[in-house]
């Protein structure tokens, strides 16, 4: 997939995420459209520039806390986001852990559903009843054509 036309679906991904979390959580505040479109934009760019860096230097602290800890980096990163975007209000701290969390939560069910991410699923019983699922990216469409 083209990599403006990527960042393009993740920018409207992330707003229509960002969108639905508003109406689920009491904690986050968009006054408008205007603001929604503005955090989601803030959001997509340190999700493609900001995260890795911030997940680079917090790494020993993630396997120490067995992953604990990316929550709340996530959570201050969303807070970082409020405030930077005039119009775009989260109540607190452990506010902005939760939003991270559901934003996580129906950001991935907004990429299955948009086809961002296709999920192909498997189901099984074996020797102890352990449960397989196997999940793939979905090839970009540069990939399919014939060459």
């Amino acid at each position: 997939m083209l990599p403006l036309k990527r960042f393009f679906l993740l920018w409207l991904s992330t707003a229509l995420t960002l969108w639905i979390v508003d109406g689920l959580l009491d904690g986050l505040s968009v006054s408008g459209p205007e603001s929604l479109l503005l955090a989601s934009l803030v959001l997509a760019v340190f999700s493609l520039t900001l995260k890795p860096l911030l997940l680079l230097i917090a790494l020993p602290l993630t396997l120490f806390s067995f992953g604990l800890a990316l929550p709340l980096l996530n959570g201050l990163v969303l807070l970082g986001v409020a405030k930077m975007v005039p119009g775009f209000q989260i109540a607190g701290f452990w506010m902005g852990v939760l939003c991270a969390l559901a934003i996580s939560l129906v950001g991935a069910l907004v990429s299955i559903a948009t086809g961002q991410v296709r999920v192909w699923g498997r189901v099984g019983r074996f020797d102890h009843r352990v449960i397989d699922g196997e999940f793939k990216e979905k090839k970009s469409d540069q990939d399919q054509l014939p060459r």
